[in-house]
C-alpha cells in the first residue's frame, strides 16, 4: 500500500475489518499530528525568515510519516525498514533545535516523540522526558519552555502508547475469535463425519448381510430371496432418510430401535443373540448413547468378525456387547467408530472399554451415576 492510500481516511474503509479499521484510525492520527505540528513549525520558521529551519521541519515531518507507514503493527512490513527514514528524522530535529528558534523545541519533541514512541518502550520515552529538558536547560531554554517541553513528552509518548496496546488487544481479540471460529468449524465437521460414519456404516453392512442372504437363497431357488431383496429396499430407504436427517441436523436414535433392528440384523446373519436386562436398565440421560453404542457394536460383528453369537446385557448404568470370532482382535479396538463413541460417551460422563481376545471380543459401556429416571422403552 502507497504512502498516499495511509493518509487517505476513506479508502477501503467499508470492506475493511475491524482490526483494519482500528489500525487505521490509529496510524492516521499520528500522521494528523505529525502534519499539524510540522505545518505550525513550518509557518513559524517562515514568518522568521528562516528558510534553514523551514526546510528542516519539512524534512523532519516527511521522514516521521515514513516511519509510521513502515512500522508492523501500523500496517508496515518490518521493524528495520524504518532505520533509514528515522536516522534521517533525528538529523533534521537536530538541526531544528540547533538553528531553529525556541518554540521549535516544543515541535520538535511532539515530531519525534510520536514515531519513537510507537517503536520503544514507554521507560524510555520517560528517560528521554527527564534528559530532553536537561538539555534544554544547559542551552538556556526558561524554566517555563522546559515545563512544556517534558509535559510534550510524556503526553505524547503516553498518548502513543496507549494507543499501541489498544491495536494489540484488538488485534488479539480478533484472533482469538477467529481460532474460536475455526475451531468450531473443525468440531462440527468432527461431529457430522462420526455421524455419518454410524449411520452409513450401519446400513451398508447391514444391506451388505442381506444382499448376499438373498442371493444365497436364490441360488437354491427359494422363494424367500425376493423378501430379503425387500428388506433391502426398505433398508436403503431408511438410510437416505437418515442421511438427510442428519444433514438437517434433526437425527436422533432411539435405543429400544436399534436394539431391535440389532437383533433382526443378527438374526439375518445367522448370529444367534442373548439378551440380558432390558432397555429400561439404561437411564433416559444416556439412553441416545446406549443406542450408538448398540449401532456400532453389532456393525463391528458383522465387520470384523465371524460370529455365530452375540450377547447384549444391559444393566445399571452399564451396557456390554460379547461376540465370539472374532476376524482380527489386535485391531477391533481401532477405527474411528469406537473413537467417536468414546467421544459420545465422554460428553455424558462415560466410559467404553475393549477386551479384545482370541476367541471373543467385549465392547463394555460404563455410565456416570445419575438420579434420572430410566427410559420406559423395551425391546
Amino acid at each position: 500500500m502507497r504512502l498516499r492510500d495511509h493518509l487517505d481516511p476513506t479508502l477501503g474503509w467499508r470492506g475493511s475489518s475491524d482490526v483494519e479499521k482500528v489500525r487505521t484510525y490509529t496510524r492516521q492520527s499520528f500522521q494528523f499530528i505529525i502534519v499539524a505540528v510540522a505545518v505550525a513549525s513550518m509557518a513559524a520558521s517562515a514568518r522568521a525568515g528562516d528558510a534553514v529551519s523551514t526546510a528542516a521541519a519539512l524534512v523532519c515531518a516527511v521522514s516521521a510519516l515514513v516511519v509510521l507507514h513502515r512500522i508492523p503493527a501500523l500496517g508496515g512490513a518490518s521493524t528495520a525498514d524504518v532505520r533509514a527514514p528515522l536516522s534521517v528524522q533525528i538529523a533534521a530535529a537536530a538541526v531544528l533545535v540547533l538553528v531553529g528558534a525556541a518554540p521549535n523545541l516544543l515541535w520538535v519533541a511532539i515530531l519525534v516523540t510520536t514515531p519513537i514512541a510507537a517503536l520503544v518502550d514507554l521507560r524510555w520515552s520517560l528517560c528521554a522526558a527527564v534528559v530532553a529538558p536537561v538539555v534544554a536547560a544547559v542551552s538556556g531554554s526558561t524554566a517555563l519552555e522546559i515545563t512544556l517541553l517534558a509535559f510534550c513528552i510524556v503526553a505524547m509518548a503516553t498518548t502513543v502508547r496507549l494507543s499501541m496496546w489498544l491495536l494489540r488487544i484488538v488485534t488479539e481479540l480478533a484472533t482469538t475469535r477467529d481460532a474460536a471460529a475455526a475451531l468450531s468449524v473443525a468440531e462440527e465437521r468432527l461431529r457430522f463425519s462420526r455421524d455419518l460414519h454410524d449411520v452409513v456404516g450401519r446400513a451398508l453392512s447391514a444391506i451388505a448381510v442381506k444382499s448376499e442372504l438373498a442371493a444365497a437363497l436364490a441360488r437354491r431357488g427359494d422363494d424367500r430371496a425376493a423378501a430379503q431383496m425387500d428388506e433391502v429396499r426398505v433398508l436403503a430407504r431408511e438410510s437416505m432418510t437418515d442421511a438427510r436427517e442428519l444433514v438437517r441436523g434433526y437425527r436422533s436414535v432411539d435405543v429400544a430401535a436399534e436394539l431391535r433392528g440389532a437383533q433382526s440384523l443378527l438374526s439375518a446373519a445367522g448370529i444367534r443373540t442373548e439378551l440380558t436386562g432390558t432397555v429400561a436398565d439404561i437411564p433416559g440421560a444416556v439412553a441416545e448413547q446406549a443406542a450408538w453404542v448398540v449401532r456400532e457394536g453389532v456393525t463391528n460383528i458383522l465387520r470384523h468378525s465371524r460370529a455365530t453369537y452375540c450377547r447384549i446385557e444391559f444393566g445399571d448404568d452399564r451396557l456390554r456387547i460379547v461376540n465370539d470370532r472374532p476376524t482380527s482382535p489386535e485391531r477391533a479396538g481401532d477405527g474411528t467408530g469406537l473413537a467417536g463413541l468414546r467421544e459420545r460417551l465422554a460428553a455424558v460422563g462415560g466410559s467404553l472399554t475393549v477386551e479384545s481376545g482370541a476367541d471373543t471380543f467385549t465392547l463394555a459401556v460404563e455410565f456416570a451415576p445419575t438420579t434420572t429416571s430410566p427410559t420406559k422403552d423395551t425391546p
